[in-house]
């Protein structure tokens, strides 16, 4: 591909090239940037800021959009599609998606990725085509703050090489880490390993007996957590949040709650517990004290946001979260609606009385707090973000990226587990939790299941009130996905069609290939089975068989199996290099394995 025209302007700043390099269609501009009150870019109307008299740098570049179809954002979810370049850009920043747009052609391939390494502050990015002719118009700005403090830093990454675009990104997320001046949060074991949460099974209607009733059967089912979601602080049960703010256990539901963790324990699983971080309730007790320190006031919500610009606010959250750790021995938490933090209409302005007048700023030295005072008392900490403040800065203060709210949906979650995966290291990506009517049927409990496998998965149903049916599919594909999770998780992850939605993800490592189908009548492209321990393929489809596509002729000791992981054929077969159809049923499994793998040596999976 062409390099694209690039022109880069600034309000109120000047800017020197510390550095470049340009390396077979890679290239990076490290840029340091001071005050300059005479420079006066002309202001754009689209990026539509609150106040045209801030400073900042913007970036502008224009190329031919030959063979691309589509364009990727990390909170596109279903939107991949182009778009013209007077539709509505994006705004991003610590707690919103992330400094990175990809576009890609028909054969998944990288056309253009740009990303930048500013991942706290304000980010506009306007991708779209120009229409008189047939070029991409992209622009970008960072938005700084008055009076710059200090020198500025920002890096511009390009890569306009072919190759996979999920290997362009994955890149970028190597590349954040690299410009970065402190590591990603380290990730337990325990992350990996699927978990309970109330959310979905109970809402606010929890209590110590009725949430007891879960564990057990979540422990011979093999999760390794408990996410105990909104209710435990609250008799309310009408999914408000006029009561948050105090974070004490409301005693009618949790006489003693720090008994109740110990019971979790008690059956060897974690216990995170969620906190909604921003908000403060208008008929919460600390509400007088807080209540003139508000980012803005939801009236439908009954509740405030906290404003993180005052230390006191940042302090008075800090030490709510380290009390529940030390007094009910907490293992991790689930934090909740950081996106709330960000610039309201009725949003006060900076004052003497804050330290900060950027609320990105705010938040980024919170989440800073949080993480280095929580981690103190436990390295092994546990922290839950959802979808989408999943930028490389909050890797930082969090190890569990979670796809954002899709009950019952498989291919929500399948695309939201996949935006994740491609630019998120090695920090755990989670499903959304999964549930399903109390009659489902069990293959399509699998089918869902399958959808999320690529993530640690998080169940909330009440187990105890599932069909044996429904139990066998769920302990199936918990053990599947707590066997395989080095591959699933960690391995080298492929994802296909993005403007299909992902039809098709692939993960390999350690000799073993795992494959999903999520589309009727694909063929799918197989890898030379001699060529690993274990080749598996995973229909999450409605259509009981699967066509693959060998690149090498081989003898086979083929296993299929169904939704509950039971062997219902095997055989040893020559295959030639053809395309083969297998009946293989709904959230059902086909294995393949070397012929010279003798039947004692080949584990029974399920």
């Amino acid at each position: 591909m062409n390099i694209p025209k690039v022109n880069i302007s600034f309000r109120k700043l000047k800017a020197d090239v510390v550095s470049s390099s340009e390396e077979d269609g890679l290239l990076t501009f490290h840029y340091t940037i001071c005050p300059d009150a005479s420079a006066k870019d002309s202001f754009p109307e689209r990026f539509q800021l609150s106040s045209s008299s801030l400073p900042y740098i913007r970036l502008r570049m224009t190329f031919p959009a030959l063979g691309i179809i589509g364009t990727w954002m990390a909170d596109s979810g279903f939107s991949k599609n182009l778009r013209a370049d007077w539709a509505p850009g994006q705004q991003i920043n610590l707690s919103h998606s992330a400094p990175v747009v990809c576009f890609f052609n028909g054969n998944d391939q990288n056309c253009l990725t740009l990303a930048l390494s500013e991942a706290a502050r304000d980010v506009l990015l306007f991708p779209g085509i120009h229409e008189e002719n047939g070029e991409m118009l992209l622009e970008a700005a960072v938005l700084l703050s008055e009076p710059l403090s200090e020198e500025y830093h920002l890096s511009i990454r390009l890569d306009t090489r072919t190759l996979p675009f999920y290997e362009s990104l994955k890149e970028v997320s190597n590349w954040w880490d690299s410009v970065s001046s402190d590591a990603p949060m380290k990730v337990p074991a325990e992350a990996r390993i699927p978990m309970y949460s109330t959310w979905y099974s109970y809402h606010q209607d929890i209590s110590d007996e009725a949430l007891s009733r879960e564990y057990g059967p979540a422990e011979t089912l093999g999760m390794k957590a408990v996410i105990i979601d909104d209710g435990w602080q609250t008799s309310d049960n009408n999914r408000g949040y006029g009561y948050c703010g105090d974070w004490e256990n409301t005693p009618d539901k949790f006489p003693d709650f720090a008994a109740h963790v110990q019971k979790i324990h008690s059956h060897h699983m974690k216990c995170l517990l969620w906190y909604s971080v921003p908000f403060i309730g208008r008929y919460s007790r600390i509400w007088n004290r807080f209540s003139e320190k508000l980012l803005h006031y939801d009236e439908e919500l009954h509740c405030g946001t906290l404003d993180p610009r005052y230390p006191e606010v940042r302090e008075y959250l800090v030490s709510v979260f380290e009390k529940g750790m030390k007094e009910w021995n907490l293992d991790g938490f689930k934090l909740d609606f950081i996106d709330s933090f960000r610039s309201y209409p009725d949003t006060p302005a900076y004052s003497d009385t804050m330290d900060y007048s950027e609320i990105q700023d705010a938040v980024y030295a919170l989440m800073l707090e949080i993480s280095r005072r929580l981690q103190k008392q436990n390295p092994s900490l546990l922290i839950e973000f959802r979808q989408n403040y999943i930028g490389p800065r909050m890797r930082r203060f969090g190890n569990i990226f979670r796809v954002g709210d899709c009950p019952l949906s498989g291919i929500s979650n399948r695309v939201g587990i996949t935006d994740l995966k491609l630019i998120s290291g090695n920090t755990a990506v989670h499903s959304d939790m999964l549930m399903w009517h109390r009659d489902e049927k069990p293959e399509d409990v699998a089918i869902q299941l399958i959808n999320n496998i690529f993530a640690t998965l998080q169940i909330s149903v009440h187990l105890n009130e599932q069909t044996t049916e429904q139990k066998k599919v769920l302990a199936h594909y918990l053990n599947f996905s707590t066997k395989y999770r080095e591959v699933l998780q960690c391995g080298d992850f492929r994802a296909h069609a993005p403007l299909a939605l992902y039809p098709l993800l692939e993960s390999c490592k350690d000799q073993i290939w795992i494959s999903a189908s999520y589309k009727e009548n694909q063929i799918i492209p197989s890898p030379d089975p001699a060529s690993y321990r274990e080749t598996i393929f995973l229909n999450g489809t409605k259509t009981p068989e699967l066509t693959l596509r060998f690149s090498a002729p081989g003898v086979f000791l083929i296993r299929k199996l169904d939704c509950f992981g039971e062997i219902v054929h095997e055989e040893t077969k020559a295959l030639t290099a053809s395309v083969h159809t297998f009946q293989v049923s709904q959230g059902g499994a086909l294995f393949l394995y070397p012929s010279e793998a003798s039947k004692s040596d080949v584990a029974i999976h399920s």
